[in-house]
C-alpha cells in the first residue's frame, strides 16, 4: 500500500478511538494483540469470525477492524502450526469480506499502539480495501519438464501465458521462481471469476503440454498489499 498519510478532517484523536469498537468482544486496553489483518466494520456479524480460532477478536476504529487474538508480548513461534493458524484466521474472514491480510508475526504492544497504527495509516488502508474489494488472490505456476537445462523457447512460451492470463485479472505481480519454474505470479481475479480463472488456465495447460501448470487458491491478497506496523 502507499506510505501512511494523515486522513484530512478527521478530529478522532488515538485516545477517543479506544472506545471505538465494541467492547464487549474488545481485548483488554493494556493486553499484547497478535494481528491478522483489516477488514471493513460492516462486513462482520457478530463478535467472532466463523470458521476460525474461537481466540479471533475485533477493534475498531472508525469503518475499519482490525482482527487480533490475545496474546504475550513476545515473538511467535515461526512454524508449520502457527502459520497454518494464521492462514486460516484470513481464509475464514475472506470468504465473509474484503480483508487486507498481514504478514505473519506482527504483535502489537496494546491496544492503544494498534489504534494508532489503524488512524496514522487510515487513508492507505481505506484505498486498499477498496482496490481489493470483490476480488481473490490466485497464484498459477509454470514449470518446465524434467529436462535439465531449459530451452529458451519454453521461457517465450511461459512468459506469453503469463500475458494472457494477465488480461483476465485485475492486477498480477510476479513471484520469485525456484527450481524448475519458468514463471510464478499472483493474479487479482474476481471472487465470482475465480472458477473460470482456473479453467482458462486448465484450458493452456491442456494446449502446452511441454508445460507444467499448478493453480492454488483462492487466497487472501498477500501479494497485493503491505501493512506496516
Amino acid at each position: 500500500m502507499n506510505d501512511p498519510r494523515a486522513h484530512e478532517g478527521s478530529d478522532v484523536d488515538a485516545t477517543s478511538a479506544l472506545d471505538a469498537g465494541d467492547e464487549s468482544d474488545s481485548p483488554r486496553p493494556h493486553q499484547a494483540l497478535y494481528f491478522y489483518g483489516i477488514a471493513r466494520a460492516r462486513s462482520w456479524r457478530g463478535g467472532r469470525i466463523s470458521g476460525a480460532n474461537d481466540g479471533v477478536q475485533r477493534v475498531r476504529y472508525r469503518d475499519i477492524e482490525a482482527l487480533v487474538a490475545p496474546v504475550a508480548y513476545d515473538l511467535p513461534p515461526f512454524d508449520d502450526e502457527h502459520l497454518l493458524a494464521h492462514q486460516r484466521v484470513l481464509e475464514a474472514a475472506m470468504h465473509r469480506g474484503t480483508v487486507l491480510p498481514a504478514p505473519y508475526g506482527i504483535v502489537f504492544r496494546g491496544r492503544r499502539q494498534l489504534i494508532h497504527m489503524m488512524q496514522d495509516q487510515y487513508v492507505s488502508i481505506d484505498e486498499g480495501l477498496s482496490f481489493l474489494d470483490g476480488y481473490w488472490e490466485l497464484r498459477v505456476h509454470i514449470s518446465s519438464p524434467a529436462a535439465a537445462e531449459t530451452a529458451p523457447e519454453l521461457v517465450d512460451a511461459a512468459m506469453q501465458i503469463y500475458s494472457e492470463m494477465r488480461r483476465r485479472a485485475r492486477a498480477a505481480v510476479p513471484i520469485p521462481t525456484e527450481g524448475k519454474r519458468l514463471v510464478s505470479a499472483a493474479f487479482l481475479v474476481e471472487r465470482t471469476a475465480w472458477i473460470e480463472f482456473v479453467e482458462h488456465a486448465d484450458d493452456l495447460g491442456l494446449a502446452h503440454p511441454e508445460l507444467s501448470f499448478d493453480v492454488t487458491g483462492p487466497w487472501p491478497a498477500y501479494d497485493f498489499v503491505h501493512i506496516s506496523p
